[in-house]
Order: structure tokens, then sequence, then C-alpha cells
């Protein structure tokens, strides 16, 4: 023993070395932007509005990179989010995924990194519009709709539909920021049907062309000079003492086409992207409202537009750029004639009042920059438009309705097994007094929870489930991390409320897999006559405190490093025995072996001395109400057939059950209700017998 408790401490340093592989989170380098983006000779820096990196080939915007961690808040299985680097480009397609930092234990330390770096691969390609599905690839047999089918990752079902939650709803939230066309429509259309020939005059009128005055000495006030105190060029003074601007929205036929003509008035909407809306500005006087830099295709830096205090962006649109500036109508043109493109999809709405904005810096000297602000409302009729009602975006069902919706009949099963196990337990006595049908159901249900529960269902409990709990004391409380598995989170609420019933036995004894496989070896050691290794009980006492020891270790490491505490849990051979079926990197294999064949020779070592899941139930199960296993006044003394009987000494010598160590097997309620093997039964049975015979002797003698 003392041999096993070595090879056991050599085996969590080995653990302990593994830990040194740091899973922390990487930074983002403009190295790793390059490589989502192979052809991109520029990398912006990360976007001050919005949390995007633009990337550019020359002048060219090939797309955004982002990490998902600054757009959605998604836990993954372990609790810790996923962080993804994404890289999209300009038509909403996904050209690469990185990952920055995942804490998902299937993939740091049972599959492997392989399986989820293949399952990313499939959403290299696809465009954020898709609705993506995660089943089986073979599913999607109509490649002409929006709808995509991917390889899940078995074993992981919980991290792919995470995973594949934080790529599409992050590239979507980009998408609809920062690319035309992938905005909510707007809620007010333009009505095209709607024209009637007008003039300039009328057009002012009516309030679709504004002709915004400035007189000289407003302007002088906000700037708190003279305009002759400029630089002569900066004032055209000799020009009049007015400086006007023209500005209307173009999106309209009553509008632009009376202001462009016909024309002009059709090719801008062939030039305009979907919800776009289009604005005219031209100024006239001792001022231009364009800045002396502007270069036409960008955005000027002096106007902009304002809609419930929120300012968005006019981006020119290059309209004269091989045509000539000229208006329909009495309305002259001038140098400063621009068509700007505003887009819907920040949620500006042209039916609703707006101000124009003026934002002048002008250089009263090579030292001094002087500032000055104006505005000027603009409204139009709701006549012009067809408002449309706001659609209400449908939010996606969290990830773990899903997940529950997916596996329905592996639930419905469960939930069914736990009803049979709790009729069990609750009609212990009728069933173990038949003997052979009380064999034929524990076998049975062992079977069914090794395969069912353990290989099919993945409901083996572990210590790695206790860590969420431990971590919600610091970081708070989230259920959705415990909704995420179905299967272990009914089995967690079934066996946290039996804990403080009767104990820890019904999951160590009935529900845990790894258990009934150690369990089967025993049946195994039986039939095969193997010789038991006996340990006295002074041993197997002191031989207890090993899970506790591992227990109090792993919670400690917990808190220091989650990823250190995972690593030191592969103590538990459960991800390699169930999760895994075995199919894992040979030492793990050749571990798990060797705890089984040490239950050869010591029925249950593992559940025994080693378990910290059974330690830590143990602590819980402590406070338990009922004590149902029940004892006779000869249990212990005289008789001591269920001591010797009890394969893993959860009865002590005086014949007491110790609730901490036993697994609830029922194997001792056998002995109990039946005559032909419990002593004090074959005693009372062998007396009443007696009784008769004796009553028969004295009748014959008195005749």
């Amino acid at each position: 023993m003392k041999r096993f408790t070595f090879v056991l401490g050599i085996w969590l340093v080995i653990c302990c070395s593994i830990c040194s592989v740091s899973h922390a989170e990487e930074s983002i380098t403009p190295e790793r932007i390059q490589q989502l983006f192979p052809k991109a000779t520029v990398i912006g820096e990360k976007q001050a509005d919005y949390p995007v990196y633009p990337v550019y080939q020359l002048q060219e915007l090939l797309g955004y990179a982002f990490q998902s961690n600054d757009l959605v808040e998604l836990p993954g299985f372990s609790g810790d989010r996923i962080n993804l680097l994404i890289g999209i480009d300009v038509q909403g397609n996904i050209v690469g995924i990185d990952i920055l930092h995942h804490h998902e234990p299937i993939f740091l330390h049972g599959l492997g990194p392989e399986p989820m770096l293949k399952f990313l691969d499939q959403y290299i390609g696809q465009n954020v519009s898709n609705r993506v599905i995660v089943d089986s690839a073979s599913n999607d047999t109509n490649p002409n709709d929006n709808t995509v089918h991917v390889d899940g990752v078995t074993k992981a079902t919980v991290s792919v539909i995470v995973m594949s939650d934080t790529v599409l709803l992050s590239a979507l939230q980009v998408a609809r920021n920062k690319l035309t066309g992938f905005a909510s429509a707007p809620a007010a259309t333009a009505k095209q049907d709607n024209y009637e020939p007008l003039t300039t005059a009328q057009l002012l009128e009516k309030g679709y062309l504004k002709a915004w005055q400035i007189s000289r000495e407003t302007f002088e006030n906000a700037l708190g000079s003279d305009l002759d105190d400029y630089p002569t060029e900066t004032f055209d003074t000799d020009f009049n003492d007015t400086f006007t601007v023209y500005y209307a929205y173009l999106n309209s036929p009553l509008i632009g086409r009376n202001l462009l003509g016909e024309d002009a008035f059709n090719r801008l909407q062939s030039m305009l992207k979907p919800n776009e809306q289009a604005f005219m500005v031209m100024s006239e006087g001792y001022f231009s409202y364009l800045d002396a830099d502007f270069k036409p295709g960008t955005v000027p830096s002096q106007v902009s537009l304002t809609q419930n205090e929120l300012p968005f962006a006019m981006r020119d649109l290059n309209f004269f750029s091989f045509e000539p500036q000229a208006l329909e109508g009495d309305l002259a043109a001038t140098e400063d004639l621009q068509l700007f493109a505003v887009n819907t999809q920040s949620g500006f709405n042209p039916s609703v009042p707006m101000q124009l904005n003026l934002n002048i810096e002008v250089a009263k000297n090579h030292l001094i920059k002087q500032q000055a602000q104006f505005s000027s409302d603009y409204a139009l009729p709701e006549a012009l438009f067809d408002i449309a009602e706001v659609e209400v975006m449908e939010e996606p069902q969290p990830a773990w309705v899903r997940v529950w919706k997916m596996r329905w009949h592996t639930i419905t099963i469960l939930v069914l097994s736990l009803i049979t196990v709790t009729a069990i337990f609750a009609f212990q006595h009728k069933l173990s007094a038949n003997q052979a049908l009380f064999r034929k159901v524990r076998w049975g249900f062992m079977f069914f929870t090794l395969f069912f529960i353990g290989w099919y269902a993945q409901g083996q409990l572990s210590i790695v489930n206790i860590y969420p709990i431990l971590q919600s004391f610091i970081n708070g409380f989230d259920l959705q991390v415990y909704l995420m598995d179905p299967v272990l989170f009914i089995l967690w609420l079934y066996v946290f409320i039996s804990l403080f019933i009767v104990g820890r036995g019904i999951f160590c004894g009935w529900l845990c897999p790894f258990g009934a496989l150690q369990e089967m070896v025993g049946w195994v050691a039986k039939r095969f006559r193997i010789r038991q290794y006996k340990i006295s009980f002074s041993l197997h006492r002191r031989l207890w405190w090993i899970k506790y020891a591992i227990l109090i270790g792993l919670a400690a490491t917990s808190y220091y490093s989650l990823s250190a505490a995972e690593v030191l849990s592969e103590v538990e051979p459960f991800k390699t025995a169930i999760t895994l079926h075995f199919v894992r990197y040979w030492p793990f294999v050749l571990y798990t072996l060797v705890l089984l064949g040490l239950g050869l020779f010591i029925n249950k070592f593992y559940c025994r001395y080693v378990c910290p899941l059974g330690a830590g139930l143990a602590v819980l199960g402590y406070f338990h109400k009922f004590e149902w296993l029940t004892r006779r006044k000869e249990c212990g003394k005289p008789c001591t057939m269920c001591y010797h009987k009890c394969d893993i000494k959860a009865i002590t010598p005086e014949g007491k059950v110790d609730y901490n160590e036993c697994v609830q097997c029922l194997e001792c309620i056998v002995y109990y209700n039946n005559d032909d093997l419990c002593p004090p039964l074959k005693k009372a049975k062998k007396t009443k017998r007696a009784k008769p015979d004796i009553a028969d002797s004295l009748a014959t003698e008195v005749k």
C-alpha cells in the first residue's frame, strides 16, 4: 500500500508538470491577424468607436478582425468564456478563426485540440447571414438555401454549441455595425411613386430643400473674432456678408429628381447600397462647409448629421467625379456641391427630425486655432415615406435550451431510471427478500449505469464539475453554466437532494459509471476466485484519508489555478474509462487499468481510498437525515457476518453502518431479510421449529 501511495504521488507530480503548459489568454498581434488575411498589407489599430481591427490591401478594405470576448458573453462548459480571434471580409464571409483562450476540459486534457480546430474550420467561408446547425454535415442536402449543417464533436456537444454561438453572434454584430447590407431594413423607406414637378422655390417653401443662412455677425460671435483677423484665404469676405448652406434629402423622387434631374437621380439610385440614404449639401458665401483638405469619397470633418442626439457620419459618394456639378431648376451649383450617404444600420431614420451640424475649425495663425459649432433643424413629412413596423429580431434560444431539446430522449430515459432507483430504495426490504430477483435487478442496473449513463449519455460526475461551484464564490453564480449539460445537471440535482436524505451511497453505489465498472471487476474476481487481499480495519481507516487529502489539495489548487486543478483531476480515471472509452494516450490508459487491476484484489480499491469525488460527497452526505439500512441488536455482538461480508468495509466490527463510506449496495439488507443467511434469523427459525417438537413429545408422555 505504501508503494501505491508513492506511485500516486509520482502521478500527481507528473500532472503538475503538465500544468506548466500555459492556457492563459494569448494577445492579439498583427502577425496573428495576418494569418487570417494573408493578402493584407496594412493592419489598422483597434478602432475607438467599435472593437474591430480594419485590415487593408494597400488602400482597399479587406475586412475586419475582432476578438469575440469584446462582443459576446457566452460561458462554456467549464464556466469560462471561449475567446476567439475572428476575421470577416467586406462581404460578411468568415475568413479565419484563431483560438485566443479556452478552458474546455474535454479539449485541454481529453480529446486534445485537433477536434476543436477541425470543428472551427467548418465555419471558414461561411457567410454570417447563414443559419448554421450543429448536427451532421450530411444533413446539408440543399446547397441553395442559407441553412448550413456542420459536424459536431461527440462527447463535446456543449462546448461546440457554445463555440458556434460565439463565432456567429460576434461576427453578425460586426457585420451589422460595420458592413453594408447586413443591417435591419430602415423603419422608413422613401416612396418611389411619389413625384410631381416642383420648382426650387416650391422645394424651399415645403421645407424639402433647406437654405440655412449664417450671417457674418453670427459667425464672428461664435468664433470670438472678426473675420478680417484671419488669413485672407480663410474667408472670402468680398463675396457678401452671408454664408448659406443648401441641403436636402434625395431618396424621395419628389426631392431628389426635382433637384438632380431624372438621369442623375436614376444614377444616384443605382449607386446607393441597401439601406443607404442620400443627402445633397453645398454652400455659397464667404465660407465653404468643406474642410480645405477634403478628399472625395471620404467623410468630411466639418459636416455631420445628428438624430436623437446621436451623430451619424456622412460619406461622400464621389458622385461628380466624372460628371459636372450641376442641378436642375434655377438653383446654381457651387464648387463644393457634394452628395453624401448615411447608412441606416446604426438606427438613422429619415422620417424622424434631424439636425445638420457644422463643426468649424479655422486657424487664426500658426499657433492658434478657433472653433465654432452651428446646427440646423431638418424634418420631412411622413407622407414621403412608407413607414414599416420596427422588426423585432427574434432572440436566439440560449444554448442550454437547444441542448435540452436535442437530448430529450436521453433526458427521458435518465429521469425514468432515477425514478426506478428511488423505487428500489423505497421498497428495498421487499425486493431484497427475494435474493435471486434482487441480484438480477442489481446487475441489470449496473450494466445500465455503465453503458447508458456512462458511455452513451456521458453522465459521469467528476470533481471537475465541482470547480465552477467553488469559483462561483469568487466570480458569482451563473445557473447557465450548470444547465449546459442536462444529464449532468439532472444527476447532480438528484444526487444533491439524496445526499441530505440518505448520504452519498445512491450515487456511488448505483449511478456512478466507473463505480459500476469496478463492481463488474469485483464480479470477475469472485467468478474466477481471485484471492482478495485482506486489509485490517485499522489500516482501512487510515487509508480513508488519502482521498480526503486529494480532495483538499484539488479544491485549494482550483482557487490558485483552474487549469492546474483540471490537470491534477486526472487522478480520476473517469475521463479515460468513461468519457473517452479508453481511446487515449497510453499513460492515462495504463493508470486506469492499474486502478481496475487493483480492484481484482481489493474490492473497489479506487472508490475506497483514492476518489476525491466520493470524499466530497461524503463530506456533504455527513449531514443526511435518515439511516435506513436497518440493524438488529445482535449486529456486531455476537453476529459479525455483515462486517465480514461487506466488501468495502463500510460496516464496523461493532455492526454499525458508516454512511460516509457506504455505497448502499444493499447487500447487507439481503442478509438482513434472509433467514437462511442471517445468523440471528437462522437461530430464531431453528428455535421456532424446535418448539412444536417439544410440545408433541409432552403430549405423547401424557397419554
